[in-house]
């Protein structure tokens, strides 16, 4: 029995030619899918350059890279799931014009039969350099006829020729491939060829970060004249997609770099540490390196980048590209330098952002909100493409890893800036500059941010930036929380300056906090005296004066009266009580120095300053409280107040602020705002409102005009112009708010008051150039 089983011959496996199908048609499903594929062959057979030719009935496909042999051909392409690039094969004997480090887009064997899914017919031109072109026809009905043939029988039609045969206009090259593809089994309608379009667009590096020369270009001469009318339509913007002729190219994504929030991670080249830079509009936020957790990653090059999507920047896109940036897409994948499909297209959550976005409302990013790539490269065994083509990358233990980089070191990380930083003020979303990252309110969200990611174990700081990560003034409700947050930031980056500062800081914000409790420790005793030594004299007459009558007037009259004489005792005592506050703030501010300066101390030039424009303030709130005395009735009772802030400004600007502008200005108001209910300080607003008149003066105006309108109902815009000098032409705009920035006689504080006002109410102001005179834009959010 044992002799007998070994004189028993092998069994062998037959190969039905319905494999053809099944690698073919079947398996790939969509046309797009299948130029992919061909179209990533031309890269790995080292092309520089793709041509797409479509007409009526065929389709060209000509590379011009090394081309085949006719033992090429037999050993290789009819050789059915054979990878040369796989075995390692593919260059042998082949000098790389290009590069030597060039990977693949593609090893599994089977791609050539994408050519079965777009029609029956193929005929492919292919020719190394100086030899023949080889020419081999394929009818793929042939497979078809009967399941039980073998594949190896039949036969596929070879001849030779001495030049490519191409449609008029298109260059031959001098090596290459040409795949012609007739009898296609559906139409390219201009529609779909749009759509390749962008699908290429995506396919081939969108990011411009590519070393390899690589183009591809689509030729479709029954379009030529409906994209004339789309490039006369667009004016030369929005065209990149909207028309199918011409090279397949993206310029949007370096633009987007200045417009929006951009964060880029890097593994380095020994796979040790991650790299990481967060750019907001051009600005960098920080740079920081930490370990790599992920050894599968090693040798990966791994690097994402992600935008994230405001409205500018949204707007930008769609200008730009002719499409919504969310039918384009979202986060991509790509290895080797060649996109994995679907990974990014619009509904596909291969990384649970939707998912985890349905979580919470305002809470987290979802694909709507960013746009972005992750760059792998590695074999098969590390990143394997599912055969199907359509379904991404197989969970192998790298890609776990990945992922696991990807969410917690690049996609959370930019969620935590935006949604702390971008979504925390509403007019941010509409600007692509960082002006509205300038006052203290962001600045103090910045600085928290980058300060507990510096304090994280591991993680070193680069470098950080210090115009937006910095202390802020000390009247600001989040300066001594920022200061505990500064500090561990430089004790982290070892910054004996910073911490000098700090300290200093701190020091004159416990200076002011003592002054402010002492003016009003005074004030209350000064009242307190002043009301024991009157009420019995004054207690008969001043109930007799509260009737109910003159009670009823009380709730119906406006925020302000126009006659001095309507003040009631009530609202004296209220608005002398708010300027003995101040007043004694101003004092005590004084005599801390004059101790200061007997103890021997110098205050430096920064502290002189600070001192200086703590008094400018406080001084401004007397005077605003002088002019309420003298002319309005308005409630006092609380420093901040629930009130309509269109009508009080309406009101103020009518009122009191004529009364005391300076001489020769006559102010205007304008306004279509219906009310706007909000909190607020009236001195405050009291307060921006004289700087606007006065820098107006000091600019030799003798007209400023406010209008105020409202463009939605939970928004107040108002603007303000003068017809004085203007600003001069060599001035960068984005100076004139900062502390002691002047280019008068002035103190340089006015508009930085200003600034810094609107800046705690959620509001900004923005300065434009005029032919005459200078023009502001107040926007504050209910």
């Amino acid at each position: 029995m044992d002799e007998q089983t070994e004189a028993e011959p092998h069994l062998f496996f037959k190969v039905s030619t319905a494999l053809k199908r099944v690698i073919g048609r079947d398996l790939i499903t969509d046309d797009l899918v299948a130029v992919f594929e061909l179209v990533k062959n031309g890269f790995d057979a080292k092309a520089q350059r793709v041509e797409l030719v479509f007409e009526d009935d065929r389709l060209l496909i000509i590379d011009d890279g090394k081309g085949m042999s006719l033992d090429d051909i037999e050993r290789k392409w009819l050789f059915v799931a054979y990878s040369a690039k796989r075995d390692g094969t593919e260059d042998d004997g082949y000098r790389d014009r290009i590069g030597a480090s060039r990977t693949y887009a593609g090893s599994k064997g089977v791609g050539r039969f994408s050519c079965d899914r777009l029609g029956r017919l193929l005929k492919m031109q292919t020719r190394r350099s100086s030899e023949m072109v080889e020419v081999l026809d394929v009818d793929w009905q042939d497979f078809e006829r009967d399941a039980l043939e073998e594949f190896k029988d039949v036969g596929v039609a070879h001849s030779e020729a001495t030049h490519f045969e191409l449609p008029k206009g298109v260059d031959a090259p001098k090596s290459g491939t040409v795949l012609e593809i007739s009898g296609l089994r559906e139409p390219w309608t201009r529609d779909k060829l749009l759509r390749l379009r962008t699908a290429l667009a995506k396919l081939i590096n969108p990011f411009g970060q590519t070393n390899d020369r690589f183009e591809v270009i689509i030729r479709a001469e029954a379009e030529e004249k409906q994209d004339a009318i789309e490039r006369r339509n667009w004016a030369g913007e929005g065209t990149a997609l909207s028309v199918v002729n011409g090279p397949v190219a993206n310029f949007i994504f370096d633009t987007l770099k200045d417009k929006t929030t951009h964060l880029e991670v890097w593994l380095s080249e020994d796979g040790k540490e991650l790299h990481s830079v967060l750019t907001d509009r051009g600005a960098v936020i920080y740079e920081i390196q930490e370990p790599s957790e992920f050894p599968l990653l090693v040798g990966s090059s791994f690097r994402c980048n992600l935008y994230y999507l405001n409205r500018s920047a949204k707007a930008t896109f769609a200008r730009r590209m002719g499409m919504p940036s969310t039918q384009f897409g979202s986060v991509f994948l790509f290895k080797n330098g060649f996109r994995i499909f679907p990974i990014g297209e619009m509904g596909v959550d291969t990384f649970r952002i939707d998912r985890r976005k349905a979580q919470g409302y305002n809470r987290f990013l979802g694909t709507r909100d960013i746009i972005g790539r992750i760059d792998v490269s590695g074999s098969d065994e590390v990143f394997r493409e599912s055969t199907s083509r359509d379904q991404g990358l197989i969970e192998t233990p790298a890609y776990q890893q990945m992922d696991i980089c990807f969410d917690t070191k690049c996609f959370r990380r930019l969620e935590r800036y935006v949604v702390g930083v971008n979504w925390q003020d509403q007019l941010d979303l509409d600007v692509d500059d960082i002006s509205r990252l300038q006052g203290d309110t962001a600045a103090a969200r910045i600085t928290a941010i980058v300060s507990q990611l510096a304090g994280t174990e591991g993680v070193k700081l680069v470098r950080y930036n210090h115009d937006l990560v910095r202390i802020l003034n000390e009247r600001s409700a989040a300066f001594k929380e920022t200061l505990t947050s500064l500090e561990i930031l430089a004790r982290k980056a070892n910054d004996p300056e910073l911490l000098a500062d700090i300290g200093a800081a701190s020091k004159r914000f416990d200076e002011l906090q003592r002054a402010e409790a002492s003016a009003r420790e005074a004030a209350d005793r000064e009242r307190d005296a002043r009301r024991e030594a009157e009420r019995i004299a004054a207690e008969a007459q001043f109930r007799a004066e509260v009737s109910t009558s003159r009670l009823e007037e009380e709730r119906k009259r406006n925020l302000f009266l126009t006659s001095l004489s309507s003040l009631d005792r009530e609202t004296v005592e209220i608005l002398h009580h708010q300027i003995v506050i101040h007043a004694a703030a101003i004092n005590e501010i004084i005599n801390g120095q004059f101790d200061r300066l007997r103890d021997g101390g110098v205050p430096t030039a920064d502290d002189l300053f600070s001192v200086l424009e703590n008094i400018s303030f406080q001084n401004r709130k007397v005077l605003s409280i002088a002019r309420f005395a003298t002319k309005a009735n308005f409630r006092l009772e609380s420093e901040t107040i629930d009130a309509d802030i269109a009508g009080y400004i309406e009101d103020y600007i009518c009122e009191v602020a004529p009364m005391f502008s300076e001489a020769g200005i006559r102010i205007i108001v304008s306004s279509s705002a219906t009310k706007l209910e909000r909190r607020f300080k009236p001195i405050e607003v009291a307060i921006l409102v004289d700087n606007l008149v006065s820098n107006a003066s000091r600019a030799e105006a003798t007209e400023i005009k406010f209008t105020l309108a409202q463009p939605n109902p939970r928004e107040l815009l108002v603007s303000v112009e003068d017809d004085g000098r203007g600003f001069p032409a060599e001035l960068d705009l984005s100076r004139v708010y900062e502390k002691g920035f002047t280019t008068s006689t002035g103190s340089g504080l006015g508009l930085y008051h200003v600034a810094q006002i609107l800046d705690g109410m959620r509001g900004a102001i923005t300065a434009e150039r005029r032919d005459r005179g200078a023009h502001f834009t107040i926007r504050i959010k209910g």
